[in-house]
């Protein structure tokens, strides 16, 4: 008998079931956390073999992923530089490695990519760390709210106010900054582009399938909530008929066309920056 071969065989067995039972094991600490587990669904293991300049991450199976629920400088984006630099830090992080997969919507998108996140073993305690909220963490992306990942968003948020609390990656740059109400100058510049603006609200309307929070000054942007979600906003602490007086923070696609206005269709584009009784705060000017 080849002992050689026997014993490279045996290893070779006891390596695969070592794998396997990461996999197994990070599948199950998905599955148990709350958090994850309303973000998206494992779907199985990968490897991930290039990220491109859109931080598009191509898999060895020939899929291509989009990290769904973000925005994050690209090569038509903007910042170069810090485009780079997110590009550099998924390749880090990603490639050579093997990846669970956490679908974040059941199909692909319409340029036939899969909606998902990428969850790897930290190298240091091997608790799973998931790669949208790496970038958040490091700054190199904003919350963008979609359908696909509604479940997501209570989870990001905080990790991204903590990067721009600390200045990181797009925070560093104007371009990324959260706009005040107040500045018409640059509401007009990013007429087109997805934004965090943030304001006081002076004035709700309610109209038949909408409502409209009006933030400071009068001609100030116009926030657009379809009325299916006044329901949802009340669930989670924002009822809309009280947010008169709150600083909030909303984000979308900024239309300028007939005024500053942007249109919500998840509660979680809308936050509460600062509330009303905050030391500080004035009331808005009717």
């Amino acid at each position: 008998m080849n002992f050689c071969f026997a014993h490279r065989r045996g290893a070779s067995v006891r390596r695969a079931e070592r794998l396997r039972g990461a996999c197994a094991a990070v599948t199950a600490i998905v599955l148990a956390s709350p958090g994850l587990a309303a973000c998206g669904r494992p779907a199985g293991r990968v490897q991930a073999v290039s990220v491109d300049e859109r931080l598009d991450i191509g898999l060895s199976d020939g899929r291509t992923v989009r990290l769904g629920g973000l925005d994050a400088p690209n090569a038509d984006h903007g910042a170069p530089e810090i485009a780079n630099a997110a590009r550099d830090f998924l390749t880090e992080r990603l490639l050579g490695r093997a990846a669970d997969l956490i679908l974040l919507a059941g199909g692909t998108d319409r340029w036939g990519r899969t909606v998902a996140d990428l969850v790897v073993l930290n190298p240091g305690d091997g608790s799973p760390d998931s790669i949208a909220a790496a970038l958040l963490t490091a700054g190199y992306a904003r919350v963008r709210p979609e359908f696909e990942t509604r479940g997501c968003a209570a989870e990001r948020l905080p990790i991204e106010d903590g990067a721009r609390q600390g200045g990181l990656g797009i925070w560093r740059d104007p371009d990324f900054a959260v706009v005040q109400s107040s500045n018409s100058v640059e509401l007009r510049r990013r007429s087109g582009r997805f934004v965090v603006v943030e304001g006081m609200v002076r004035r709700v309307g309610f109209a038949r399938s909408r409502l409209y929070l009006e933030l400071v000054p009068r001609d100030g942007p116009i926030i657009v909530i379809a009325r299916k979600l006044e329901t949802a906003l009340a669930r989670e602490g924002r009822p809309v008929g009280a947010l008169v007086g709150q600083t909030i923070r909303a984000r979308g696609a900024l239309d300028d066309r007939f005024g500053p206005r942007i249109e919500v269709g998840d509660p979680a584009m809308i936050e509460i920056a600062r509330r009303a009784d905050a030391p500080g705060e004035t009331k808005p000017h009717p």
